[in-house]
């Protein structure tokens, strides 16, 4: 009788070894993944040219390049009204006065300063 007590502990140890091996080869399996992701991700965020801190900084780059082209824009809008200005004679002779003091023949000009 020893002999099929010691047989039924043999059979009931073998699942329960295969098992054990089993799960033990699917969590090497599942560590080897979650660190080949991790890896694939820290490799993604931080080391390839297109990481995501160069999009930050290339995103900042844009906005400043954006306002750059703004006040561009703007100074290209007062120089345009300042050259439409400049076909109006009295324009003219008004900054020929005020910038460059010239006058007529027949004034004078009085400087006063503050």
């Amino acid at each position: 009788m020893e002999k099929q007590d010691n047989s039924t502990e043999t059979t009931q140890k073998e699942p329960n070894a295969t098992f054990k091996e089993n799960v033990g080869k699917y969590l090497t399996q599942r560590n080897v993944i979650i660190t080949i992701c991790v890896l694939f991700a820290i490799w993604m965020l931080f080391c390839d040219r297109n990481s995501v801190i160069r999009r930050f900084q290339l995103k900042k780059e844009q906005n400043k390049l954006i306002e750059t082209k703004q006040l561009y824009q703007k100074k290209i809008k007062e120089t345009q009204k300042e050259i439409d200005a400049l076909n109006d004679d009295e324009y003219i002779e008004r900054i020929a006065r005020e910038k460059h003091l010239m006058k007529k023949d027949n004034e004078d000009i009085y400087m006063v300063t503050d």
